[in-house]
């Protein structure tokens, strides 16, 4: 009994080790080619979402422009996993975020799980009311790299209106965090 509590409790340590949410958050330029190096090169990503929707942008050396919503709406993009709790406990303040700025803030939550079926995807979405896209597919695991090898989840990234780079959250963030930026976000 007594073994099986202790192995219980260290499996439960690992989940959320791994899920990295106690990790400090880090202001560090995401890209991870360096600002004064010489060679810059420009990344173009297609995410599609599981609507079969495309998100298309462009990695650039202060940021990331989206198509879509260059301009328009700052953006928030979410690494996130289905198996992983803080990423999970995020959902309700992601969702009321999403509602309070809709006109001004957009979402993208980059699914970090190989050969996820759709149809399990789709339940997690419903699952939670999710009201902003999730993206699937190879070309999320090319964005984690280029956004710094993102190795552990949640990872948040929050771009401006013109795409630049405002904030890296790691790991379960207050409301409160969220908005400040958010704020920040929209009017820069």
């Amino acid at each position: 009994m007594k073994k099986s509590f202790l192995i219980g409790l260290m499996f439960i340590g690992f989940l959320y080790s791994g899920c990295d949410n106690k990790s400090t958050i880090d202001d560090s330029v995401i890209s991870k080619k360096s600002l004064q190096e010489a060679k810059f090169e420009a990344k173009t990503f297609n995410l599609t979402t599981t609507d079969g929707k495309v998100i298309s942008l462009k990695t650039t050396e202060e940021g990331i422009n989206f198509d879509e919503f260059k301009g328009k709406k700052a953006v928030l993009i979410d690494v996130f996993a289905t198996w992983c709790p803080p990423c999970i406990e995020e959902i309700p303040v992601l969702k009321e975020i999403k509602e309070k700025y809709k006109d001004n803030f957009e979402i993208v939550s980059v699914l970090f799980e190989q050969d996820k079926p759709k149809s399990e995807v789709l339940d997690f979405i419903a699952k939670y009311g999710i009201n902003y896209p999730i993206t699937m597919g190879e070309e999320n695991f090319k964005l984690a790299k280029e956004l710094g090898n993102v190795q552990k989840v949640p990872e948040m990234f929050l771009f401006s209106k013109d795409g630049k780079f405002v904030k890296k959250f790691i790991g379960k963030t207050a409301r409160e965090e969220f908005e400040q930026y958010i704020k920040t976000a929209i009017e820069n």
